[in-house]
């Protein structure tokens, strides 16, 4: 039997095969084990701590800046629509479209591009009615009789904005333009109070030289010919009743065209990158500007240095050469930084210019170029006391140093300058730093720079690094060095090493100083037969024999001892050898005489060693490598054969027990051959 059984709390089945042979009690069974698997399949599992959350619902649509204030409609025809931007900024049209709803159609009738300004209008509209509309467009074929639902302004895909929609709504009552069929003209409600649009429109009927209120698309200018020619941004506290071109900072303008140029379309901006638009960072221009005239124009400006530039006026472009950095007022209080146009650059002045009047400038001053001064000598990593640095006249003319400047990688903000004073040619002169403003870089890199009276044109230029304590970095016969010879105001000169204190010399090999040895002629005399070496001052043994006493008349001196030696033979006065011996040449000892003559005869089964001239047995009576010896027969060799035949019995012995079987097997197999029969 196929029991399929449904379990309603895990939504499944178990499928269950019950043959007919089993008993009820085998059934009883088979439902209990089914009771227990629907436990265990279809009991929940506990769900994991897992947080979920639902997806993110897309942004609520907002409406847009672009509203429809007007549009008119002709039986089943739309005339025109009037769009207005109510933002304060200006608006890209790229993408909008308008559409008109009917019953059971939709119809595209433009898409728009370009720019609104703030506060302007711009219309689209049938060619036929409006010649010269914004957007135009021609009779667009609709169903016969349909009913006009919805005329829509339809932002782009990418702008989360509602659609700007407007829904007709006409009545016996509404007012219109005879005809067939009749025009409808609907104009958005405008509140009393604010001035701003309503959501509602009201029907009229236009009057005659009724005209839509249309205006051009943005286009901000690419260019602008205005300069920024002043910047005062150091304005003094004044009293309200106080006029004075010092109570407010401000930025002057020129007009550098041969046109007059209309200042509202720009704007004036100050601050940094980044910073939003304000108050008081921006300024609206108003007015035109005639050619070759100047304007100021208020703004808060920043005392400590900053940015200013011009914008177009709704700040869609920021005009790269209008650009001026202005450094901070605090050593230049009361003056404006101005553009000097006869030496084409910006300079602080005491002249404030705020009118419709060039920039003013000190008079200007002869500027010292300081021309044929080099700097040859920096002593920067020594005691605050001896730093210094060396000026050389390099020229063939006298140098007058008046307002030459000097400065450093770590005092750019202050300078030193020379006072009257004529340096020769040829000359030096040393300006130590602790009689100026200065500071120098001792260990690391450091550069010092030699400048004109007006600071503006570099005469010199000399970095160094990494310099050794109390030593100079020098031009030495034109190549720069590291010098341990400081030289301020005199010819430069290299010194490897620092000067050895007294009674020490400079080892030229190692660079250490040692001690200044002692003159030789004030040691003592080393006497006779020595002599004093040299390079250590010690005395040692003369090596010739010109002070050795003289040998006796029958000697001579050993050239490897340098002692005295008799001509005559060492062997002359030995004693004797034996009559058997002879004198070893090489020894003068006595040896048996090697002469065979003298020695014993051998036996007759030998013969003498040629070496030794010793007797030895005859090889030619040698009959193998190992002739074979007779050995006597013992009692220890007999007991030996013995134990030796009783260990390999006892080993039979044990190999046939056990081996029994196996050889028990062998005999019967060879006795069917007729083999151990008798």
């Amino acid at each position: 039997m196929f029991i399929r059984t449904p379990i309603s709390s895990c939504n499944c089945t178990i499928d269950i095969v019950i043959y007919p042979a089993h008993t009820t009690a085998m059934k009883r069974v088979w439902w209990t084990t089914l009771a227990i698997l629907a436990a265990l399949v279809c009991t929940p599992v506990q769900a994991m701590g897992l947080g979920t959350s639902p997806s993110s619902e897309a942004p609520t649509k907002t409406n847009g800046p672009l509203l429809i204030t007007g549009y008119s409609l002709s039986g089943h025809s739309l005339k025109y629509i009037q769009v207005y931007n109510s933002s304060t900024e200006v608006v890209s049209l790229d993408g909008w479209k308008v559409f008109g709803e009917y019953s059971s159609s939709q119809i595209e009738y433009a898409v728009l591009s370009g720019k609104v300004a703030p506060g302007k209008y711009v219309t689209v509209a049938n060619l036929n009615v409006v010649p010269t509309p914004t957007f135009g467009f021609n009779d667009v074929s609709v169903p016969i009789d349909p009913i006009f639902s919805t005329v829509s302004l339809v932002p782009p895909s990418e702008h989360n904005f509602n659609n700007e929609a407007v829904a007709p709504t006409v009545t016996a009552a509404t007012v219109r333009t005879p005809g067939t069929p009749a025009t409808f003209f609907f104009a958005r409600n405008i509140s009393a109070s604010t001035g701003n649009y309503l959501t509602t429109f009201t029907a009229f009927a236009p009057t005659a030289g009724f005209t839509l209120m249309s205006d051009e698309l943005y286009e901000p200018p690419s260019l602008t010919p205005l300069q920024i020619v002043e910047v005062f941004p150091d304005s003094s506290a004044c009293s309200p009743i106080t006029a004075s071109a010092t109570c407010s900072d401000y930025v002057k303008l020129f007009n550098a065209s041969t046109e007059s140029i209309d200042l509202s379309v720009f704007r004036l901006r100050s601050g940094s990158y980044g910073q939003a638009v304000s108050s008081s960072n921006t300024t609206d221009l108003t007015g035109n500007l005639l050619s070759g005239e100047y304007v100021s124009f208020p703004m808060t400006l920043n005392a400590s240095g900053s940015w200013v530039w011009l914008e177009d006026r709704y700040g869609t472009i920021l005009y790269d050469e209008s650009v001026v950095q202005y450094p901070s007022s605090a050593a230049n209080n009361n003056q404006a930084w101005a553009y000097n146009q006869a030496l084409a650059r910006w300079q602080w002045t005491q002249f404030l210019q705020p009118g419709n009047q060039p920039n003013q400038f000190p008079a200007p001053v002869a500027v010292n170029t300081c021309s044929g001064l080099v700097i040859t000598e920096i002593a920067a990593n020594a005691a605050s006391e001896d730093q210094f640095v060396e000026i050389f006249n390099a020229s063939q003319m006298s140098v007058d140093m008046a307002g030459c400047v000097l400065q450093t990688n770590r005092s750019t903000s202050a300078s030193h300058v020379f006072g009257q004073e004529n340096l020769q040619p040829g000359s030096y002169i040393a300006a130590y730093v602790k009689d100026t403003p200065l500071t120098l870089t001792k260990t690391t890199v450091g550069t010092v720079y030699m400048l004109s009276s007006d600071m503006l044109t570099e005469i010199d230029q000399v970095s160094y690094e990494n310099l050794s304590e109390n030593t100079s970095w020098a031009s030495v016969d034109g190549t720069w060095r590291q010098t341990y010879a400081q030289t301020p105001a005199s010819p430069n000169t290299w010194l490897e090493y620092p000067a050895c204190n007294v009674g020490h010399v400079r080892n030229l090999e190692s660079g250490l100083c040692n001690k200044t040895q002692t003159e030789a002629a004030e040691l003592e005399d080393c006497g006779a037969g020595k002599y004093r070496n040299l390079e250590t001052n010690r005395c040692r043994a003369l090596e010739g024999v010109v002070s050795l006493a003289a040998c006796d008349s029958d000697q001579y001196r050993s050239p490897e001892t340098n002692r005295c030696r008799s001509f005559v033979s060492t062997a002359s006065v030995l004693a004797p050898c034996a009559s058997n011996q002879e004198r070893n040449p090489e020894t003068n000892r006595c040896r048996t005489s090697t002469n065979t003559t003298e020695l014993s005869p051998c036996a007759a089964n030998q013969e003498r060693n040629p070496d030794t001239n010793r007797c030895r047995n005859k090889t030619s009576s040698v009959a193998a490598d190992f002739p074979v010896e007779h050995v006597a027969e013992g009692a220890q060799a007999t007991m030996g054969w013995w134990a030796f035949g009783g260990a390999g019995t006892l080993a039979a012995g044990y190999a046939g027990w056990e081996w029994r079987r196996e050889v028990s097997a062998w005999i019967k197999k060879l006795s069917r051959f007729g083999i151990g029969r008798s």
